[in-house]
């Protein structure tokens, strides 16, 4: 199944949005309000094919917005209501904002997947009105022994996130998260938490 082939099937569809390799579009298909992610031209169709197998793997793990067709060139998933990360981010809500980011990202970690954006997740990521957090634009994601999730994070926490920190120790945090990089183990994790206030 083609997208040119079901075009004519969804209603209101509109383009929302533009990246490297793909186009957003939303519209209502069967009753689904749903974004289309169709390739800009036909060499990025295995980009678009290969974000799609990522993202029906991550959703089993709560995260991303939930795939719903995958067609020979291109991907839907459910529409996701929200805001971007750096046009919602508030003292009020940070730390609720935060501390998903910070799970999120360990449990992509945990699955060997790298998303490879993390240090600056201001248009990768969407809030709900509900301050539910979603990654979205899993493009560059690629499962690999280098996984660097939740250090690229805190490189994100230590610059600009760091606004919102009282206190922050920024050697400390340095610290842990090269001994998170060399084991990646659960232990470290937490005390990144405690040491975050998350």
């Amino acid at each position: 199944m083609k997208f040119n082939e079901i075009k004519s099937e969804i209603k209101g569809l509109k383009k929302i949005g533009e990246g490297w390799r793909g186009v957003i579009y939303k519209g209502e298909l069967e009753g689904k309000v749903l974004s289309f992610k169709v390739p800009k031209s036909e060499i990025h169709t295995t980009a678009i094919k290969k974000e799609g197998k990522i993202l029906r793997y991550v959703n089993q793990y709560g995260i991303g917005g939930k795939l719903i067709l995958e067609g020979d060139d291109f991907i839907a998933y459910e529409y996701i209501n929200g805001h971007h990360l750096k046009d919602i981010l508030s003292e009020k809500n940070y730390r609720y904002i935060f501390q998903q980011l910070l799970e999120q990202s360990r449990t992509l970690d945990r699955l060997s997947i790298s998303k490879d954006e993390m240090h600056r997740p201001h248009k990768n990521v969407l809030v709900d009105k509900d301050l539910k957090v979603y990654l979205i634009d899993f493009e560059r994601a690629k499962k690999t022994k280098n996984l660097q999730n939740v250090t690229q994070l805190l490189q994100f926490f230590l610059n600009e996130g760091s606004n919102y920190f009282p206190k922050l120790d920024r050697d400390e945090i340095i610290k842990l998260s090269v001994d998170y990089k060399k084991n990646m183990d659960e232990n470290t994790f937490l005390k990144i938490k405690d040491r975050l206030g998350l």
